[in-house]
């Protein structure tokens, strides 16, 4: 019995797998079209995947972190049928509490100092999530558009922040960043690549991943997260109330996306510098979409955005194609994906209503 169960759920995961190859095949084939239309050779696309997942690999590790991490927090309260698109509101807020405690630690900190960085994150994340579940509960506010409108609220307090309370005195330069971070509390580079942007902020969206897996399959809160997305009138005939999900699930997810401005912050930045998010929680839907909501096929996902947002930047070093273009094929790419995932749901929803 526990045996067949494992073959299922392997098979199932062979599946989606398959899937998500296939998806992202077709993306690829659209955007060479457009390319051929466009002028450019169609083969500029394989060059840039190509050198973002060989010669780049590095690259593409740096990316792949925030990629993952952005949709795990999604996939949370996405779960609950809670749409969290305040994200990138989230992670500015984690880089300005990581900067913050970074700055009042001293200069020789230690591996504590690092945690207390990261919790510091996670804490403020978590903390502004909360701000429109809250509205939400009591002044039945749309959840969607005060978290989408939070967003503006975090990029502008980093400016604020980056530009005015923490900027480096020292530095007479255009950029608004604050002071850098202590170099004993910067995250760590992976050994394996030199000095590259691969750092090990990839192992803490591993571990996240998993964890996030865990507690939805093995855990109370999980089971009750994902009930109450599915059947509200049955989690809460059973007891299970919404109200206290939904608050866990956002907290969750701002922690999350907090972590990601920690990592960004601690091992890319190195500073706090004003509008340092290229949308990252925008990816971060299509991301989760792709993985089907599932915790770890969003490993799978996270790291081809990672090598997508990688070969952006290879086909703009190595190739004639301007900037403009290449945002268009990640474009093309993300809405095609986006596409076929809502066909996808429409026709499940057929399904059940046919039944």
């Amino acid at each position: 019995m526990e045996s067949s169960l494992w073959r299922k759920r392997i098979e199932g995961a062979v599946r989606a797998i398959g899937r998500q190859l296939c998806m992202m095949l077709v993306a690829i084939m659209i955007v060479m079209g457009f390319l051929a239309v466009s002028g450019y050779s169609p083969f500029i696309v394989w060059e840039g995947l190509g050198r973002a997942f060989t010669r780049d690999l590095a690259g593409t590790i740096r990316w792949a972190a925030p990629m993952i991490l952005s949709g795990v927090a999604i996939c949370i309260p996405f779960k609950a049928q809670v749409y969290n698109l305040g994200v990138d509101g989230q992670i500015y807020l984690g880089a300005i509490a990581a900067t913050a405690v970074a700055l009042a630690l001293p200069s020789d900190g230690s591996l504590a100092g690092l945690i207390l960085v990261f919790a510091a994150a996670a804490l403020a994340g978590a903390a502004f999530a909360m701000i429109p579940a809250i509205l939400n509960l009591y002044c039945n506010t749309d959840i969607v558009v005060t978290t989408l409108l939070l967003n503006f609220v975090g990029e502008y307090l980093t400016e604020f922040m980056a530009a005015e309370v923490m900027r480096d005195p020292e530095k007479l330069t255009q950029v608004n960043a604050s002071r850098t971070l202590p170099e004993s509390l910067w995250l760590p580079k992976l050994a394996a690549f030199g000095n590259s942007s691969a750092n090990v902020g990839i192992y803490i969206a591993l571990v996240i991943a998993l964890f996030v897996s865990f507690l939805f399959f093995k855990t109370t809160l999980g089971y009750e997260i994902k009930l109450v997305g599915s059947n509200a009138g049955f989690a809460r005939y059973g007891g299970i109330r919404s109200s206290k999900v939904l608050l866990k699930a956002m907290a969750l997810s701002g922690a999350v996306a907090g972590i990601i401005g920690a990592i960004e912050v601690t091992a890319t930045q190195h500073r706090l510098v004003a509008a340092f998010n290229p949308d990252i929680g925008f990816d971060g839907i299509v991301v989760a979409l792709l993985a089907n909501n599932n915790p770890l096929g969003v490993l799978i996902s996270g790291f081809f955005f990672g090598g997508l947002k990688n070969s952006g930047n290879v086909m703009e070093r190595v190739t004639e194609v301007p900037n403009i273009v290449t945002q268009i094929i990640m474009a093309i790419i993300i809405l095609t994906i986006s596409a076929n995932v809502t066909v996808r749901r429409r026709k499940r929803k057929k399904e059940a209503l046919s039944k």
